[in-house]
């Protein structure tokens, strides 16, 4: 089946004295009896197929009659011009002439939508509910009506409406006088592509941006970002690529937009994870370092008051906005939100690693003593690793406290020293052993002595 499409022509601004004129009327020559003159607004205007009709909308205000009605001017070849009623309650987004006989809207003045066929006399032929016509696809379909997704088509049948069900299938409703006297859908045509998954459409992007083909890749990209709004992967790929191009304020807009999308299903937080690994969560970092990239410091703060709404206690942008503090000059401010994300963390099992990454990232901010309280506060947590004691000694050493540093690695070898005697197999003793000497070498150099060092 072919379809063809035709779109709804939006007039200028046309005054109502100046449209009576046109079609050789006196200002109250044709006015509907007991109608008062219309509120000029914005025309919205219709032809035929063949041009000869013309059907153009003006809104009547409460002064009328029938309020919940519009005024419509018909020009048509061989008769006056003439102003008819049409069952509408606002300037319509929708109004179509499929024939030279006939009009066709989209109303709302009873409570829910239906679409009316009128002759151009303004007498309704029929009428249906979208909730009759499309059973099963109502809240889609009425959204999409809404939304202007209502276009007039031509079928091999003849005239028809296409709905977009909201998924990119499309319903056709029938027009021609061989559709009998009730409205009905006709055919369906369906939109193979939203059978695809979202890995086909990024598979398939990335392929053709190897084959060296970007605008296609851009293109399937859209599409994919058309067939699944929400999801964030297709939103990273394209930011990517027009980060690629050196368009920076289109790869922001677009990250900002997958933004929107993909947690637009929530108004509180998503996790209170320490480390959290989703798309989404990804998508929204990406977010925040652009913003601080394009557009500064300041800007990157707001964005991260966005991503710890979501994620209040995620390890990546918790420690962002204690950086941003401490540039500030605000240290004070900076602590107390990091002791915010552990207090949200509470009894979390990721309450250890991230006092120790919190230690780490103090650290490279050049603040030992506050970098050791942290990763001391993360032993006491249960947290026993090479790496957390090795930091801890490695910072006892750096602010000269060399026998304190011997006294953590002492703890370390007696983990190895268990190894070597109680390990089953011959490699792994054999390692214990050599994990053991190096640490009892180390404490020595630390201590300036043989003497054991006991952990106190």
């Amino acid at each position: 089946m072919q379809i063809k499409m035709k779109g709804t022509g939006i007039a200028t601004r046309v005054a109502v004295a100046a449209m009576t004129a046109a079609a050789g009327l006196a200002a109250d020559g044709e006015r509907p009896e007991g109608v008062a003159a219309a509120v000029v607004l914005p025309a919205v205007s219709a032809t035929s197929p063949s041009g000869e009709v013309r059907v153009t909308l003006v809104e009547g205000r409460a002064n009328a009659p029938r309020p919940l009605t519009v005024r419509a001017l018909v020009v048509q070849p061989g008769a006056l011009a003439s102003w008819v009623l049409l069952p509408l309650t606002e300037v319509p987004r929708q109004l179509f002439v499929p024939d030279d006989e006939s009009m066709v809207c989209v109303d709302g003045s009873l409570g829910s939508l239906r679409i009316v066929q009128l002759d151009l006399g303004g007498e309704e032929l029929r009428s249906r509910s979208l909730d009759s016509l499309l059973p099963g696809h109502t809240s889609r379909a009425l959204n999409g009506a809404l939304n202007g997704a209502i276009t007039l088509g031509f079928a091999d049948s003849g005239p028809c409406l296409a709905v977009d069900l909201g998924n990119r299938d499309i319903a056709l409703v029938g027009l021609g006088a061989n559709q009998g006297e009730t409205l009905e859908v006709c055919s369906v045509v369906e939109n193979h592509r939203s059978s695809q998954g979202v890995e086909e459409w990024l598979r398939k992007s990335r392929d053709l941006l190897l084959e060296g083909d970007e605008i296609a890749a851009q293109s399937t990209l859209e599409a994919a970002k058309d067939a699944f709004p929400a999801e964030p992967r297709v939103y990273q790929q394209l930011a990517r690529m027009h980060r690629t191009s050196g368009d920076a304020s289109a790869q922001l807009d677009c990250l900002e937009e997958g933004l929107l999308k993909s947690h637009s299903v929530t108004s509180r937080a998503v996790t209170h994870d320490w480390q959290v690994g989703t798309p989404e969560a990804r998508l929204v970092l990406d977010f925040v370092e652009t913003t601080r990239k394009v557009r500064g410091n300041r800007e990157a703060t707001k964005a991260l008051g966005q991503a710890l709404t979501l994620y209040p206690c995620m390890e990546q942008a918790v420690l962002l906005r204690a950086e941003l503090l401490i540039s500030s000059g605000k240290d004070a401010e900076a602590l107390a939100s990091l002791e915010s994300a552990i207090g949200a963390l509470g009894e979390s099992e990721e309450l250890g690693s991230a006092l120790h990454d919190i230690g780490r990232f103090l650290e490279r901010q050049g603040r030992p003593r506050a970098a050791l309280a942290y990763m001391e506060r993360a032993y006491q947590e249960g947290e026993f690793s090479e790496f957390l004691i090795r930091d801890i000694a490695d910072l006892h050493v750096e602010i000269n406290r060399p026998a304190v540093a011997a006294r953590w690695l002492s703890r370390l070898s007696a983990h190895w020293a268990s190894v070597a005697n109680g390990a089953s197999g011959a490699d792994r003793a054999r390692r214990g052993q050599r994990r053991l000497a190096d640490l009892q070498r180390e404490i020595r150099e630390l201590t300036g002595t043989a003497a054991e060092v006991t952990d106190p």
